[in-house]
């Protein structure tokens, strides 16, 4: 069974990849059993044998160039690709400024659970010292930062 599949595989694989070496050849295939019950394909007849042959219809003329050419753009995009265009552009603007927004929400979010229930806050100042936040500041600044989380992240 495998020597059929890989004969007969053999056999397309000639056909379809080599189509100029089909053409010289008898442009008929014949195929017949052979004595294990194989199916065998050939492009010659077989003498003493009871053949069945295959007409092979000619392939598409070759066409010359690179096959794997791009189209030439249109200079000029009709007015509904230009509004396409436009939407999708309009659409990830839309969706990066949504990214940013998350990410500064959670920024606020992670400082006001970082600020909340602690009643002693340390923060380092400009010069570099260890300074401890007072409650009347850091009861501001988690008021602050809420209403900004309530303007910009819901």
């Amino acid at each position: 069974m495998n020597k059929l599949l890989t004969l007969l595989a053999t056999a397309v694989f000639a056909v379809v990849i080599f189509p100029s070496f089909a053409d010289a050849q008898s442009e008929k295939m014949y195929s017949y059993t052979d004595e294990n019950g194989t199916v065998v394909f050939t492009d010659k007849k077989p003498q003493g044998r009871d053949v069945a042959s295959q007409s092979i219809p000619p392939g598409p003329p070759p066409q010359g160039g690179n096959p794997y050419a791009q189209p030439e753009p249109d200079s000029e995009l009709s007015s509904a690709q230009e509004r396409r265009d436009e939407i999708a552009q309009n659409r990830i603007q839309s969706r990066e400024a949504q990214a940013q927004r998350q990410v500064q929400c959670a920024a606020l979010a992670k400082e006001v659970a970082r600020l909340e229930p602690n009643r002693r806050v340390f923060y380092t100042n400009d010069a570099g010292e260890t300074v401890r936040m007072d409650d009347v500041e850091r009861v501001n600044k988690v008021a602050e930062l809420k209403r900004q989380i309530a303007a910009n992240c819901r």
